[in-house]
C-alpha cells in the first residue's frame, strides 16, 4: 500500500491545471489522461467497487472485523480524493464539500460543470470557424487555429487534418488567393507541416 500512496502523491506534479469555471475542458482532459495512465481513473467512474467492509464467518455470518481489502481500497480512494481536491480552485472545491469518495466528488463536478462544458465547446466551435488572420503572421494565425482545434479534440470533437487545412485556408486574405487555389486543387492530401511551409513561403513572397 505504501508504494501506491507514493505513486498517487507523485501524480500531483503531473497535473498542472487547476479547475476553475472557465477551464473544465482542459482540466478534465489532463486529469483523466494522467489517472488513466496509471489505471486509477476507475475509482472516479465507479468501476473499482468498494469491497465488503466486514468479514464473513461461516458460523456467525457478518462479523465486526473490517476486511483488509476494504481498508486498502478506502486508503487508496481517500488518497485519490485528496489528489482531486489538490487540483481544484477554492470556488470549485465548494461543490464537493461533504463528498466522502472520489466517485462522489467526480459526479458532483461533472454535474456542476456539464452545462459550462457544453457552452465552452460551442464557443470554441464558433471561434474555430470564424477566427481571422488579420494582421497576424501566418505562423501566429496557424498556432491560434491549432490551439482551438486541440481544445476541441480534447473535448471529444473530431477534427481531421484536412478539416483543419480547409478551415484555416478559407479565411486567409485575398493576397493568398494563388496559394489557396494551388492547395485546394491538389488531388492528394497535404501534411500540416507542408501546408504551413507553403503558406509561410507564400507570405514571404507577398
Amino acid at each position: 500500500m505504501a508504494a501506491n500512496s507514493v505513486k498517487i502523491q507523485g501524480l500531483l506534479g503531473m497535473i498542472t491545471v487547476k479547475l476553475q469555471d472557465d477551464n473544465f475542458t482542459k482540466w478534465s482532459y489532463q486529469f483523466q489522461f494522467v489517472l488513466r495512465g496509471y489505471d486509477l481513473f476507475e475509482f472516479f467512474t465507479g468501476e473499482s467497487q468498494c469491497p465488503p467492509k466486514y468479514s464473513m464467518s461461516t458460523e456467525t455470518g457478518v462479523t465486526k472485523e473490517i476486511t483488509v481489502e476494504y481498508k486498502e481500497w478506502e486508503k487508496k480512494d481517500l488518497a485519490l480524493l485528496s489528489l482531486l481536491i489538490a487540483t481544484l480552485s477554492d470556488e470549485a472545491m465548494d461543490h464537493i464539500v461533504g463528498c466522502k469518495t472520489s466517485q462522489e466528488a467526480w459526479v458532483c463536478l461533472q454535474e456542476r460543470f456539464a452545462s459550462v462544458f457544453v457552452v465552452q465547446v460551442n464557443q470554441l466551435k464558433s471561434e474555430f470557424h470564424t477566427i481571422q488572420k488579420g494582421t497576424d503572421s501566418v505562423d501566429k494565425y496557424l498556432l491560434k487555429v491549432k490551439g482551438i482545434r486541440d481544445q476541441l479534440v480534447s473535448a471529444g470533437e473530431k477534427i481531421t487534418d484536412n478539416d483543419f487545412i480547409i478551415d484555416a485556408i478559407s479565411r486567409l486574405p485575398p493576397e493568398f488567393e494563388v496559394i489557396k487555389t494551388v492547395i485546394l486543387a491538389r488531388d492528394s492530401s497535404i501534411s500540416l507541416k507542408d501546408f504551413r511551409a507553403q503558406l509561410i513561403g507564400s507570405e514571404r513572397y507577398i
